[in-house]
């Protein structure tokens, strides 16, 4: 079978945007998977997180398309959420979150608003005080 290397090339020529931001992050992370034989927990850690989903690196790394439950341990306490394995290696495991609970969604905002106030005094935004001055 003939497979055009350009035609490959040009079905890889897509833009990928994420519906949120996403923030580097590196906290523990433990991750309970439901295997034929029963569930497994496994540790991990986390590479970036938003309020829909995170990449981790994982041992063992789930399937793509597998159910997982995640637990965060944030600082205030830790949060607990259920997530689909969008994809998978052995490097990286990226997952979106199913709707979040109260506790959760709010665990998550509260640390993402710590890292973007961090990521902001690293990186302050060079124009962010001439545009205010206006």
């Amino acid at each position: 079978m003939y497979v055009d290397s350009r035609a490959r090339a040009r079905s890889r020529e897509y833009n990928v945007r994420r519906r949120e931001q996403r923030y580097v992050s590196s906290i523990p992370v433990a991750l309970q998977r439901f295997l034929r034989y029963g569930p497994v927990d496994t540790r991990g850690v986390s590479l970036d997180i938003s309020m829909r989903g995170m990449a981790a690196l994982v041992c063992g790394a789930p399937r793509v398309g597998e159910t997982v439950v995640i637990t965060l341990s944030l600082p205030n306490a830790p949060v607990e959420m259920p997530a689909t394995v969008r994809h998978s290696s052995e490097g990286r495991t990226g997952f979106e979150f199913f709707p979040l609970s109260g506790g959760a969604q709010q665990g998550i905002q509260s640390w993402i608003q710590e890292l973007r106030e961090h990521e902001e005094k690293l990186f302050p935004y060079p124009y962010a005080s001439a545009g205010g001055s206006r």
